[in-house]
């Protein structure tokens, strides 16, 4: 049977020997001075993830899976979901079990696109700078996904199952809402490779080292 689109982490991120990886949001800005020296900034295109993922050392076997899950993501409009493998999970829920079963979703969107709040946590469970927070959200009736990073401490989840309000990054973009489920544990993006970067590396005495490839987020 066909691959659909995006690959889901199980068909594609969880498969890869990841032994290097860069993930970050760059700022898009524009800069200009002023005659007086001021420096001036302006926000040119909303913050989006990416990154660049480098393989470990893999037999011939190995190399095979990896190598042609690149290939079938090659041509354009073909996406995936990537995640964070550094922070896969919540930093004190490194295997995921004390969130278990739960289904937790957004409680509140405070005013101003900075902070969140959510609900249906374990309670007493513990959320932490660094954290990565993934949804879906609607605009103009095309489903995107967003993936934010937790930057204050919301503390200890009281009963009752609601964080305490925490601010993320990049900001919360328009079509958020109340109630949509989050994803926690290998929290990702919605991804496609930079064109011309994949590299798949070279092979020695049955090795094959330095398999590589840069992607980006994409919110089609």
């Amino acid at each position: 049977m066909a691959y659909s689109f995006p690959l889901s982490t199980a068909a594609f991120m969880d498969l890869l020997p990841i032994q290097q990886m860069f993930f970050d949001a760059p700022e898009q800005v524009e800069m200009s001075q002023t005659g007086g020296g001021e420096l001036l900034r302006a926000d040119l295109a909303p913050m989006l993830w990416a990154g660049e993922i480098r393989l470990g050392p893999m037999a011939k076997a190995e190399s095979a899976v990896p190598e042609l899950m690149l290939d079938l993501l090659r041509p354009a409009g073909r996406t995936f979901y990537c995640y964070d493998a550094r922070r896969a999970y919540p930093l004190l829920d490194p295997t995921g079990s004390i969130l278990g079963a739960a289904t937790p979703t957004i409680y509140a969107l405070p005013a101003g696109g900075r902070e969140m709040q959510l609900q249906a946590l374990p309670v007493g469970y513990n959320l932490s700078p660094g954290d990565y927070v993934a949804f879906d959200y609607t605009v103009a009736s095309v489903t995107r996904r967003a993936l934010h990073r937790i930057v204050s401490d919301p503390a200890v989840v009281p009963a009752g199952g609601i964080s305490p309000v925490f601010e993320v990054t990049p900001m919360i973009r328009t079509g958020a809402v109340t109630g949509t489920a989050v994803t926690l544990i290998k929290a990702a993006c919605k991804a496609v490779l930079v064109p011309n970067s994949v590299s798949k590396g070279t092979s020695l005495r049955g090795l094959t080292r330095d398999m590589n490839f840069r992607w980006q987020q994409t919110l089609r």
